[in-house]
């Protein structure tokens, strides 16, 4: 069972996919939006070029945007969580959402503004792989807005067993795939339904044989592994420095403390010096 060297769930090879070929990601859309193929009209696809810099730049988003009929539609792959993931998604959305209304048009021009995330990590703490969030009134029920909806697929909650009737779940372990042994279940499914999923597989099984797309890829993951070793080293020195702050926070009313129970400049230092003493021999 060979490993893939082009993973479809690297951002790299994602963007290549599904950049290159608008049938194929009409698909993806349609299963991801459970809607039909046929509604997705008049398909602009933006931001499809992937620049030198995009291979070693660590902390660059190689979403795809794609307007149609009506809606204007974010579509991005996330290996990592980096933390407030959740916040980071409503901020693409937003901007997504103000840059569809050009200055003095009239805001029921506003576009169904939607962001998709496939995400390689666990987010939420229900067993279903898909969560949608729309704009709804607490009490009632009632939905504001048909202009808001963010999507999360997680990759890692997917059965292990796919439902084919389920339009989504083949693209999803097709997203997913870490080995030949998954395309190859894929590709024996009954349904291999949609020409669209087969020349995905196709173009994935292309791409492994691509050995200098496999060099571009090799940059774009050593690029990802130091975005989560920054972010991770970041983390860690926050919490050291949170530490030693927080001990010399203490430090400093232990001083008070004795000086209000009347103790003087050299007893206070003497018992600070037992402190630290005591502290080293724990």
């Amino acid at each position: 069972m060979g490993r893939l060297a082009v993973r479809p769930k690297v951002d790299l090879a994602f963007k290549k996919i599904f950049s290159e070929n608008e049938k194929i990601l009409k698909a993806l859309i349609s299963a991801a939006l459970d809607i039909p193929i046929a509604d997705i009209q008049d398909m602009q696809l933006g931001n499809t070029e992937i620049l030198p810099q995009d291979l070693s730049n660590k902390f660059c988003r190689l979403d795809l945007k794609v307007t149609m009929r009506g809606r204007v539609v974010d579509v991005e792959i996330q290996l990592n969580n980096h933390g407030h993931f959740q916040n980071r998604a409503l901020f693409y959305w937003a901007r997504l959402f103000s840059e569809s209304l050009e200055s003095g048009n009239d805001f029921k021009l506003l576009p169904e503004t939607i962001v998709i995330s496939f995400i390689n990590f666990d987010l939420f703490g229900c067993s279903g792989y898909h969560s949608q969030f729309v704009l709804k009134e607490t009490v009632r029920n009632e939905v504001l807005t048909d202009k808001l909806a963010i999507h999360f697929f997680e990759l890692t909650k997917l059965p292990k067993e796919i439902d084919k009737n389920k339009k989504i779940e083949p693209w999803l372990k097709l997203i997913g795939a870490e080995t030949e042994e998954e395309l190859k279940e894929l590709y024996e499914l009954e349904n291999a339904e949609s020409d669209e999923l087969k020349e995905a597989l196709d173009y994935v099984k292309k791409l492994n044989a691509d050995e200098q797309f496999k060099r571009q890829l090799e940059m774009r993951e050593t690029a990802l592994l130091e975005e989560t070793s920054a972010l991770s080293f970041a983390e860690d020195k926050g919490r050291l420095e949170g530490l030693e702050q927080g001990r010399d926070e203490e430090r400093e009313k232990f001083i008070a403390a004795m000086k209000k129970s009347g103790l003087d400049d050299e007893a206070i230092e003497k018992i600070l010096k037992l402190r630290e003493e005591s502290a080293e021999l724990l």
